[in-house]
């Protein structure tokens, strides 16, 4: 592995953590942030287009999980892989699941295609897909899961 695909691969992981330590600590602006101005971010039911579509996302999802009573939660993050491009972006995957007060609430993967910007990294595409979901798991209300 040479400087530059390491340096990808520390940086990439460095924006994967961001974005959990982020969406736990509830601090969905800075969330946003952490996308580019034409990126799209997909889950199980739509897509959002840009800071600003991931903005109106969590916060149209919040009260739902906050009034579920699994706060405070946390994600947690396996199986990462991430694959340099030779024309310096990266695509990602990762298995996530978010486990709250009441135990395992929901789990699935990410999918990613991510752009370096300045001294760091956005995600350009993110697809985060819920493959499963404990029962009265908020993700089922909001038609965010599937247990196909």
């Amino acid at each position: 592995m040479n400087d530059a695909e390491l340096r990808t691969r520390v940086g990439v992981a460095d924006l994967l953590a961001s974005y959990q330590f982020f969406v736990d600590a509830g601090k969905i602006r800075t969330v946003s942030q952490l996308f580019t101005e034409d990126a799209v971010f997909k889950n199980n039911a739509e897509e959002h287009v840009g800071p600003q579509g991931v903005l109106d996302f969590f916060v149209s999802v919040k009260d739902s999980f906050i009034n579920s009573g699994l706060l405070p939660a946390r994600h947690y993050l396996s199986s990462i892989r991430v694959d340099p491009r030779p024309d310096g972006s990266a695509s990602t995957y990762s298995c996530f699941q978010f486990v709250g007060t009441k135990g395992l609430d929901h789990w699935g993967t990410y999918r990613d295609e991510v752009v370096p910007v300045g001294d760091g990294w956005k995600f350009q595409r993110r697809e985060a897909i819920v493959e499963g979901y404990a029962e009265g798991s908020p993700v089922l209300v909001l038609g965010l899961g599937t247990n196909a």
